[in-house]
């Protein structure tokens, strides 16, 4: 799940048409992707979660990357209730304030409620979208049926228009796509700390995407293993799909994500 490259793109930079290897092939690419994260200290898929951070008695918080915040709640006086709510702006800000991923929280000076965050384990509570992106893009189909929320084949106008080991996008619901048959992908409801809800037939479906470079990143890293194993030249990691660590990228694709490591890693 949460594949930085698509099957699709991959197999027409390798120019490959067959299918018999497309399970080996998005287990490759899942986990490239699983490495990318643990090199760059970071999730470039988006996840709805609901974290916990300790207090230092600053008025900075270091955090995960985050997206964006739903809700942030302070727990005053250690007794595991978050008895105080506050507001963006009002009493906080997210930085950097131009870009994204947000990286801290910096408490507003003029805050009437809290001007330094409460010292000791699990005093903030935050709800919200984290993550480097949650980046989309639409795709050329939509859906052929209205869905409701348990529903796990999906009828597409086109299922061309989607590959096995995509994350779709539609409405706020993310779906994993695990199978496809015709133009009816068998899919994961409610992925990512999203809820699985009703879709009306003829809803826009989009594809989560990512940082590009992270994408070509990824799908360089699968080419090159794959092309080394079928001319027999020197492999990574234990030779075989599914044997990926950080320690079998090669030196050029390390080199390409140095950008989107995180120094100071904070991710759950």
């Amino acid at each position: 799940m949460n594949l930085y490259a698509r099957l699709a793109d991959l197999k027409g930079d390798m120019n490959v048409t067959g299918t018999s290897d497309d399970d080996e092939r998005v287990r490759m690419i899942e986990d490239v992707s699983r490495a990318v994260d643990d090199l760059t200290h970071r999730r470039f898929y988006s996840e709805t979660a609901t974290r916990y951070f300790d207090g230092e008695g600053y008025s900075d918080l270091w955090t995960d990357d985050l997206v964006s915040v739903t809700t942030l709640k302070v727990d005053e006086d250690g007794d595991g209730v978050y008895e105080l709510t506050l507001a963006a702006n009002a009493d906080y800000w997210l930085w950097p304030d131009n870009t994204t991923p947000k990286r801290r929280i910096d408490l507003n000076p003029e805050s009437a409620q809290l001007t330094a965050w409460p010292r000791g384990r699990r005093r903030i509570e935050i709800a919200g979208v984290f993550g480097y992106s949650d980046d989309t893009e639409l795709t050329t189909t939509t859906l052929n049926e209205a869905l409701d929320a348990t529903e796990t084949a999906v009828d597409l106008v086109d299922g061309t228009a989607v590959s096995v080991g995509e994350t779709l996008v539609v409405d706020a619901e993310q779906i994993y796509v695990s199978a496809i048959a015709g133009n009816t992908p068998t899919v994961v409801r409610g992925v990512n700390g999203t809820t699985a809800a009703a879709h009306s037939d003829g809803a826009a479906v989009y594809r989560r995407r990512y940082a590009r470079p992270i994408e070509r990143a990824v799908k360089m890293q699968v080419a090159r293993f794959l092309r080394e194993q079928q001319t027999g030249g020197p492999l990574q990691g234990n030779g075989e799909i599914g044997g990926f660590s950080v320690s079998s990228l090669y030196p050029a694709i390390r080199d390409m994500l140095a950008p989107y490591i995180r120094r100071a890693a904070v991710v759950a």
